[in-house]
């Protein structure tokens, strides 16, 4: 991405002296942090202490009075983090970073190139010069957006991402992250997201703020003054089940292949190339596609929410793969991208 916005430089000009403050005990602590892998794994969990009240209490503690649209932002981290096994803990301190702790304020007080409004939480877009970066509709499609763009620098191409600057540069991305030949880290961000080779210094710098507000007892709940308890917005709960979903969904287990319909679909491709790509509709459960283009084979893992997997593979296939099909259903995208790279073999992607 290789961006450096005016703001986000002047926001982290201002933690400098905090970061300093910091390391003078030992000079190069900060930086030479090893930061956790940017999705999330068996070896690689969010730690028990990390919950969206106690980064809210955290947050706080930086911006007393944050606006209340932001009151569930932590939770939508948690929740598309997880559809997207991304350590949503160190994506929400690279929008502290990001945005001087939802403030957009540089340390003069003026505000940044970034407007509120936009819902960018990342600097997605920005190139510095007073260029905005790209908008979203609201927080929780801001949030997805960071959210999606880590997915990218991991090195995953996503299906349809919803920012504009990850369907543009994110074939660039996933190249230079493949590139490494290791899982990717959030220290790898700095001279890639932003020109700042310090940026993972940044993060780890917010990191360790938190842990030591908020994870010295892991065991004793978030201040109770610096949250208010609320139930999970509207549109993170389960739908409840639809007697007609439910008759599609469950003739047989997801976790079983399809039968002689699709077994066309399960040999590897032996010519011309082929693409595996993720996209999600939430949940854990996931579904293979196959889908035959012109020029090339797409495997799609499709995570689904539990006892709407035909329905959301049936709207996936008409929306973004026409005469797509089903090929399996697995437990978890994992599995699912496991199958898939036996069936599109690396000399063929």
């Amino acid at each position: 991405m290789m961006r450096r916005s005016l703001h986000v430089w002047r926001v982290q000009r201002a933690l400098v002296v905090a970061v300093a403050t910091a390391m003078t005990a030992s000079p190069t602590a900060a930086q030479t942090a090893k930061l956790p892998d940017i999705r999330i794994s068996a070896q690689n969990p969010v730690p028990r202490c990390v919950s969206p009240d106690r980064l809210m209490a955290f947050l706080k503690t930086r911006n007393p009075r944050p606006d209340p649209r932001y009151r569930d932002i932590a939770r939508w981290y948690k929740h598309w983090g997880e559809a997207w096994r991304v350590r949503w803990d160190y994506a929400f301190f690279q929008m502290a970073i990001e945005t001087n702790f939802l403030t957009y304020r540089q340390p003069n007080g003026k505000m940044g190139d970034v407007d509120p409004d936009q819902h960018n939480f990342a600097g997605i877009g920005t190139t510095g010069g007073g260029v905005p970066g790209d908008s979203f509709p609201d927080v929780k499609t801001g949030v997805l957006a960071q959210i999606q763009h880590l997915v990218a620098y991991s090195g995953e191409r996503l299906a349809d991402p919803v920012a504009p600057r990850t369907q543009l540069k994110q074939d660039d991305i996933v190249k230079a992250s493949v590139a490494l030949k290791r899982t990717v880290r959030f220290s790898d961000l700095a001279r890639r997201w932003a020109v700042d080779p310090k940026y993972g210094s940044s993060i780890a710098w917010v990191a360790e703020q938190f842990r030591q507000q908020q994870c010295l007892n892991p065991d004793v709940p978030a201040p109770a003054a610096a949250i208010q308890k609320r139930e999970l917005p509207a549109a993170m709960k389960a739908r409840p089940l639809q007697a007609a979903a439910v008759a599609q969904a469950r003739p047989g287990s997801i976790y079983q292949n399809q039968p002689a319909a699709a077994s066309a679909a399960l040999q590897p491709v032996t010519g011309g190339a082929c693409l595996i790509q993720t996209a999600t509709y939430g949940g854990s459960a996931t579904i293979l596609i196959r889908h035959d283009t012109t020029v090339r084979t797409e495997y799609t893992a499709l995570t689904v929410l539990d006892g709407f997997e035909a329905s959301m593979t049936d709207n996936y296939i008409r929306a973004r793969a026409p005469g797509g099909r089903s090929i399996g259903g697995f437990p978890d995208q994992l599995s699912a991208l496991a199958r898939a790279r036996e069936l599109c073999p690396p000399d063929t992607r």
